[in-house]
Order: structure tokens, then sequence, then C-alpha cells
């Protein structure tokens, strides 16, 4: 088996997100995105085909595939929409950090009933006397989350809370992911529920991390595939000096480095899925391969843009979009800047 091999049983989930995003997906993501509707039509059918339960051990309810066939499905949403993808993300990343956690609300989180946030430690939400303080400044799902699954801290110690109410969101117009409900959320005053401290909160709080940067880089390898398609189609069609921009040389060199880039970044998210779903220590793995993978998506969508000429700044083509979106994905996480500096500590300890 090599390294992008699946089972035939993870093939054929692939195969049904695959035409699943092909029939509902792919026709739709322009039309939400440009006019910033929640993409939940969309979200709610990823339900119903009950993939939120992909990377949930069997013992506990779930798949039991592991996070391998999760990151495949999200590279193959992502090349159409992140904003549906990054959706997709929270809810298993929610799940994960329950899972670890043994929390009840991992059946809700499973089966999509209710959309939820992850709410990340980068985000420095404080628990006191059973009510949260604090606001998470860029949130995926905000604006509609029915529940958060909140990494927070108690007296100095690490909790992992689920809040279903009195918070306050405010809808974001951010750079990208527009039809995500991205959102600032005030969560002052907002009562909350402990279900895992200390050692426990901080294991369940890291698996949520980890599934947070795996499927954030497969989401970006997705985009960046989607840009490259989107330019070499273009530059196909596109005449220019009494032939296709695809036969120039400069062009060619773009969708070269792009796809180079893009394909290294795939690479080590799978690689990174391998290690967690072996059970090793992914840490340091995950985060290179979302940074690669972010980097990769953004790269691919600037050349794409430029083999597009003035073109490529219109919602037609879809490019600028996959721009966008690969920019609010750096600034997710914590930032781009934050998880260097982690990788830093890690690789050079």
């Amino acid at each position: 088996m090599h390294n992008l091999q699946l089972t035939e049983d993870q093939d054929m989930i692939l195969d049904t997100v695959r035409k699943f995003t092909a029939d509902v997906v792919a026709p739709k993501a322009q039309e939400l995105d440009e006019h910033r509707q929640l993409a939940r039509e969309q979200f709610d059918q990823l339900a119903e085909l009950g993939v939120f339960g992909l990377s949930v051990a069997e013992a506990a309810g779930g798949a039991g595939m592991g996070l391998l066939p999760f990151a495949a499905a999200l590279e193959t949403i992502g090349v159409h929409s992140a904003s549906l993808a990054r959706l997709f993300l929270v809810q298993v990343q929610a799940a994960a950090a329950l899972e670890a956690a043994a929390a009840p609300q991992l059946e809700v989180a499973m089966t999509g009933s209710e959309l939820i946030a992850f709410v990340g430690p980068e985000h420095g939400l404080v628990l006191a006397g059973g009510k949260l303080a604090g606001r998470a400044r860029l949130l995926t799902a905000g604006t509609a989350a029915g529940l958060f699954v909140i990494a927070a801290t108690e007296n100095g110690v690490p909790v992992l809370v689920v809040a279903t109410g009195g918070h306050q969101a405010t809808p974001l117009r951010a750079l990208g992911l527009a039809s995500a409900g991205c959102a600032a959320v005030a969560f002052d005053g907002a009562a909350a529920t402990v279900v895992a401290r200390g050692d426990a909160a901080q294991a369940a709080i890291a698996r949520g991390q980890l599934v947070g940067w795996i499927g954030t880089a497969a989401a970006a390898v997705g985009g960046g595939h989607g840009s490259i398609q989107a330019a070499r189609k273009h530059a196909g069609e596109r005449i220019a000096f009494g032939k296709p921009l695809l036969v120039q040389e400069a062009v060619q060199r773009k969708l070269v480095e792009s796809r180079r880039a893009v394909d290294a970044a795939r690479h080590l998210v799978w690689h990174a899925a391998r290690l967690a779903d072996l059970g090793q220590d992914a840490t340091e793995a995950a985060i290179a391969a979302r940074l690669a993978a972010v980097d990769a998506m953004v790269l691919a969508a600037d050349e794409a843009i430029q083999i597009h000429g003035g073109f490529g700044y219109t919602v037609e083509y879809h490019v600028e979009r996959h721009y966008r979106d690969g920019k609010t994905f750096e600034v997710l996480d914590g930032g781009g800047e934050a998880l260097r500096n982690r990788l830093a500590a890690l690789q050079l300890a």
C-alpha cells in the first residue's frame, strides 16, 4: 500500500463523498459564497450520509475508520467549497474532543442533529463559577451553532466545557469562508457544563486541535487543486497571440509550481493522518501539513488569478474565492505565525 492508497471500505466512503460533491456542492458553491448564505442544507445532507462519525471509534458508536478517509473527504469537498469543508471539519473536531472526554454530547456531534462550533484554546476563554468569560473573534459556524465545545481554563487548569446558550454572535463579513457562518461570539456570562478537567481535558483539547490541523490542511489541498483545475481549463480555452495560453512556457511554469506545492502538501496531510491512525504522536506532522497546505493553496490561487488575468478577480471564475478562503485559513487556529512558533518549539527543543 502506497501513501495515497485507501482501503476498499475507505474508498467506498470517498466515492459517496465524490458523488455528493459533484451533484450537490459544486453547483451551489459560487452562489452561496456570493450571497454569503450559510451552507446549512449541504451540512444537513452530509449528516444524512453519516460522515461525521467516520473517525470515531466503533466502541463509541462511530465507524472507526480513522482520520485518513476524513482527510480525503475534506480534500474532495474543498476543491469546490472551503466553507462546507470547514463546517464539516469543526463538527468532526468537536466530536473528536467529546469522544476523548467520553462526553454524552458525542452522539449529537456524530449525527449532526446540531451544528457545533469548536472553540480552541487560542481564544483564551475562562470559566468561573460555571460561567464563561471571553470572546472568540473569528469562529466558524458561530452564527448558527446550537452547541459550542470549548477549550477553556478554570483557575489556570484546562477544562473542556459545553455551552448551549447565553452567548452573543455577531456575523462577520470575513474575507473568505463566506458560507461558513463566521462570527465574533461573546460568551460573557454564558453557562457551561464541564465535561473534562485537568489532564483529561488537555488530552481531549489536544485531540480536537490535531483534527483541526489535519482537517484544515486537507481542505486547503482541495482548494489548491480547485485553483489549478480552474486555471488549466481557462488556459486551454483562452487564445493569446494565436495559441492557447496553456502552451506558453510562463503559464505552464505557474501550473507546474502550483501542482508541485499542492501535491507535496497532500503527502504531508496523509502522512499526519496515518500517524494519528496508528496511535503515534502526529502533532509535528499535522502542524507542518497545515502550514504547507495553506501556503500551497494561497500560491495556487494567486497563480491561477494571474493566469486568468482580469477575469481572475470576478466571481464567475472561482479562483478569487479560493484565494480569499486560503487567506482566511491563514489566520484560523491561532494563526500561521503562532503555529510556526509551535513547530519551532517542537523541532528545536
